[in-house]
């Protein structure tokens, strides 16, 4: 962390990761063994060589699991601008959107314990929030992005200065609030909703600040911190050891930085590259990081095949409960996509369903996806979004298709 966010952080503490002969090509960078060749390696190396071309540039890495075997696994470029030290399985990435399906397992296991329903009323964890709106709420709404709540949080200094005569807070302005308010901050601006968009389970809006709802209903109902017991029920069933969520008041372990091109703009107290190219732009710089439950994760490819390895083998939720994760409930305007609980689902003709993440938090960028049936599973981390997501993620369903990953 710069020494400006590390200030930063100070002061608001202050006031508040074969079963088949098949891998991927020879990678020993970052202390990551090397793998023989597999039938996707020459495809996915050319796709991913195009995407992060510069070897001391920020970059990315993209893994393949099949059959609970790792079978591709690349990375390219650095962590750090810095420091210049390589990206490698262990590097660790916002895992933005990705986020969600922790959230998920998280919610399907509390149902499992009979501790919540997702068909309970938002009234029922909230009842200081407007009943009218939030009555007819379910979590299921918030988990498949038709809730119909809006992004209530002020935008801009009108907005701003309405909170602040209604709300006590440590900030002083939008933009701080922004870049460093949790859910405790933001969950003030629900009190003030007297509407949603729409009847809840009619539409979709692809709202993330509804997921800060999450986290305190977790809260509530176990009794326990969200982190504490995200860890012990979640995380450490899973045998994960490199996935956590961001926090500014306690001490993290380093993660890579997440860069975007400078493009003229004015400098500023963010980190740029010597030669003027790179801005940082991630904790600090972007909001979001700290609302927990949609975009707060932070983890390493590997780790991340192995919340999946656990995830679907049943050792986090029930296989029923995980066809419920991955079952179509709202159709979005993408053709052939509709949300799952916290995943968006493909089914398109000629390809098993899949469900997958695909979006960016800051300039951390990421693409992941899991065909069930086929046991297949891929990821891609990024420290850039200067990158095609859309594109990339249909390159890589047509080499597997191409080389009979998927049937």
């Amino acid at each position: 962390m710069s020494k400006t966010k590390t200030a930063v952080c100070r002061m608001l503490s202050a006031i508040a990761v074969l079963s088949i002969i098949c891998s991927c090509s020879p990678d020993k960078r970052g202390g990551m063994e090397s793998l023989p060749p597999c039938a996707v390696t020459e495809g996915l190396d050319s796709l991913f060589s195009g995407i992060f071309p510069e070897e001391e540039g920020p970059g990315g890495i993209a893994m393949v699991m099949r059959n609970d075997t790792v079978v591709y696994r690349h990375a390219f470029g650095v962590a750090d601008l810095q420091s210049k030290e390589p990206i490698n399985d262990s590097t660790l990435f916002n895992l933005s959107s990705a986020s969600k399906i922790f959230t998920s397992a998280a919610l399907l296991k509390l149902c499992e314990q009979g501790m919540l329903s997702l068909d309970d009323s938002l009234s029922k964890f909230f009842p200081e929030f407007n009943e009218e709106v939030f009555a007819p709420l379910t979590i299921r709404h918030i988990l498949t992005h038709s809730s119909g709540l809006p992004d209530p949080r002020p935008a801009n200094a009108k907005e701003w200065s309405k909170y602040q005569d209604m709300h006590h807070s440590v900030f002083v302005d939008n933009e701080d609030y922004a870049l460093y308010g949790d859910e405790g901050e933001h969950m003030h601006s629900f009190q003030n909703l007297t509407r949603a968009d729409f009847e809840p389970g009619t539409h979709y809006n692809r709202q993330d600040p509804a997921y800060i709802l999450v986290a305190p209903i977790i809260e509530k109902v176990t009794g326990s911190t969200f982190e504490e017991w995200m860890d012990r029920n979640i995380f450490k069933p899973a045998g994960t050891k490199e996935t956590f969520y961001y926090s500014y008041l306690s001490e993290m372990p380093p993660t890579s930085h997440a860069y975007r091109k400078a493009d003229g703009r004015p400098a500023s107290l963010a980190f740029r590259s010597e030669d003027g190219r790179w801005e940082e732009y991630d904790f600090g710089e972007a909001p979001f990081f700290l609302t927990r439950a949609d975009r707060g994760v932070y983890s390493s490819a590997r780790d991340f095949m192995v919340w999946n390895r656990a995830l679907y083998s049943g050792k986090i939720i029930s296989d029923s409960s995980l066809k419920v994760i991955n079952m179509p409930y709202i159709p979005t305007d993408v053709p052939m996509v509709s949300f799952g609980l916290g995943t968006a689902i493909r089914e398109e003709p000629g390809f098993p369903l899949k469900s997958y993440h695909m979006n960016s938090n800051g300039a951390y960028s990421i693409v992941e996806g899991t065909w069930p049936e086929e046991k297949l599973h891929y990821i891609v981390f990024a420290n850039r979004a200067d990158w095609d997501y859309r594109a990339v993620t249909a390159s890589i369903d047509s080499i597997f298709k191409a080389k009979g990953f998927l049937k």
